[in-house]
């Protein structure tokens, strides 16, 4: 089994980017649907929209001061993924004491990661590229030059 690696980004580290801090200060849920998409689906959020299911839920679960728990479940899920040190414990305690670091952390770490395997990635799809069977190109076909066609020499009428 791999040694589990620390986290990439500390959750006291939450005012960078700006966008991630304002939107977990100020629409969590929104910011959690973020999180959710870039952890299942994509990690450049390509297809993301604001209104989502996630994003729904966590909005609703605040009603109830309950949101914690899908985050505390996402943070869990992001610590398997990319094997990272932690337990319930101290995702329960993030999730719970400061929700909007946990989000933005949570949101840094899926992008780092995701960033770190897509170098460890393209070496290997570039290998890949370089074993594959290519069709032969054709010779490019040689063209004779024509000589052109030899008149008479033409005189110009001479007038007397």
């Amino acid at each position: 089994m791999a040694q589990k690696q620390e986290w990439s980004a500390s959750g006291v580290d939450c005012c960078s980017p700006f966008t991630s801090c304002l939107l977990s200060w100020c629409v969590p849920c929104i910011q959690y649907g973020r999180v959710h998409h870039r952890l299942h689906k994509d990690s450049q959020l390509k297809g993301w929209s604001v209104f989502n299911g996630d994003c729904c839920a966590y909005f609703a679960l605040s009603f109830f001061g309950c949101q914690w728990i899908v985050q505390l479940m996402g943070r869990g899920e992001i610590r398997e993924k990319y094997n990272l040190k932690g337990n319930g414990c101290t995702d329960c305690l993030c999730a719970c004491c400061c929700m909007p670091c946990d989000l933005v952390q949570q949101e840094k770490e899926i992008v780092n990661q995701e960033a770190t395997n897509l170098i460890n990635v393209q070496p290997n799809k570039l290998e890949a590229q370089n074993q594959m069977a290519y069709p032969q190109q054709q010779q490019p076909q040689q063209y004779q030059q024509q000589q052109m066609p030899q008149y008479p020499p033409q005189h110009p009428p001479q007038h007397q």
